[in-house]
């Protein structure tokens, strides 16, 4: 099961909440160790937000020049940065989606290199251990749901395929009625 260690290190370089959260379900389920989806996920993240971070750094000053309404506000984001870095790289952890962009706008201010290394790292270390350990804890909740399912298949499948091809003549029916009005001028 490597490939699934190897998942987890490349869903959780780009966000990975996902990847973290299943990680911890196939855990529960022992089909990963808890301890390397922990380890694993932190580094993808931990390497994620450095590749990001530094892109920023080196790339982030040219969008910023570009653009006069970047260029009037980037004293006040330092300022906020360099006060509240700490904060920003917690809270930017638990928000799904905006993590690549904030660590990009972070990357083209001042914020000191090695304070952004040591915080995200634990920051990183922290939200890996919190979602896997989640992920976990659901492992017997996906068990029980999938025991369930097969115990109920015979009956489950054959009503889900009978709605589908109810849904799709319904639809082709509706349809087709639209345009018999269109063209008759109903």
């Amino acid at each position: 099961m490597h490939y699934g260690y190897i998942g987890v290190v490349i869903g959780t370089f780009f966000e990975g909440e996902v990847t973290v959260l299943l990680g911890g379900i196939f855990s529960k389920l022992e089909f990963l160790s808890l301890n390397k989806v922990i380890l694993y996920a932190c580094t993808g993240t931990f390497l994620g937000d450095c590749t990001f971070f530094f892109l920023g750094r080196l790339f982030g000053r040219t969008l910023i020049d570009r653009y006069q309404i970047m260029r009037s506000r980037t004293c006040f984001a330092d300022k906020v940065i360099h006060r509240y870095g700490h904060l920003i790289l917690f809270t930017m952890r638990f928000l799904a989606g905006f993590r690549t962009m904030v660590l990009l706008l972070l990357g083209c201010t001042h914020m000191n290199i090695v304070r952004f290394l040591v915080i995200d790292f634990l920051m990183a270390a922290l939200w890996a251990g919190l979602l896997s350990l989640l992920g976990y804890s659901f492992g017997n909740v996906v068990y029980v749901f999938v025991t369930d399912v097969t115990r109920y298949q015979k009956l489950v499948v054959p009503v889900v395929v009978v709605g589908a091809v109810a849904v799709i003549l319904l639809y082709r029916y509706f349809v087709r009625r639209k345009e018999g009005e269109r063209r008759y001028g109903s």
